[in-house]
C-alpha cells in the first residue's frame, strides 16, 4: 500500500533546510554505521522523492534521539519526517528482518525479547516476577496500525 508521507508531514518544511549539516554532524547513527543521515534524507526526499528513501534499509538505523532537531537552526522536525518515512516503508513491507522478528515476538508474547530466564534472574535479585504481558492489547495496536498485515502473527 502506497501512502504519500506528505499527508503526515509538510513537504514545504524541507525547503527550509539550507544544508548546514549540523544535523548530520551530530547524528549518533552516522558515527557507527553508514546510515542515511538526516541531511541526505532531506535531499533525497526533495530531489528523488520519498519513495526512494523508503526502499533504503539504512532508513531504520536512525535512533530517533532528536539531536538533529535540537541542532537544526531552521527547526525542521526531522524525526517526524523519519517516522513518517518508516511508517510508509513498513506499510510496504520494507522492514529489516530483525525488526520484523521482534514485532512477531511482541505480537505472540507481549514482549520484544525472549525472557524465559528473566523471572529466575529477578528472583535471584529479590525482585518479584514480571506481570503477564498484555498480548491482546499489543495485537489490537498492531491491527490498528496495520502492522498485522505486514508481519505474520
Amino acid at each position: 500500500m502506497t501512502i504519500k508521507i506528505w499527508k503526515f508531514f509538510q513537504r514545504e518544511q524541507l525547503f527550509e533546510c539550507y544544508q548546514c549539516a549540523r544535523c548530520t554532524g551530530s547524528c549518533p547513527a552516522m558515527e557507527v554505521a553508514p546510515a542515511l543521515g538526516p541531511r541526505e534524507t532531506i535531499l533525497i526526499c526533495l530531489n528523488q522523492g520519498h519513495d526512494r528513501v523508503v526502499e533504503d534499509e539504512k532508513l531504520w538505523l536512525c535512533c530517533t534521539c532528536n539531536v538533529c532537531e535540537d541542532r537544526c537552526p531552521q527547526e525542521i522536525p526531522i524525526c517526524d519526517l523519519l517516522v513518517a518515512l518508516r511508517n510508509s516503508a513498513a506499510r510496504r513491507g520494507n522492514i529489516p528482518i530483525r525488526l520484523g522478528m521482534a514485532i512477531e515476538l511482541l505480537a505472540k508474547t507481549g514482549r520484544s525479547m525472549i525472557v524465559h530466564q528473566l523471572d529466575e534472574m529477578r528472583a535471584h535479585h529479590g525482585l518479584a516476577p514480571l506481570p503477564p504481558a498484555p498480548v491482546d492489547e499489543v495485537r489490537d495496536i498492531l491491527k490498528k496500525t496495520g502492522l498485522d498485515e505486514v508481519i505474520e502473527i
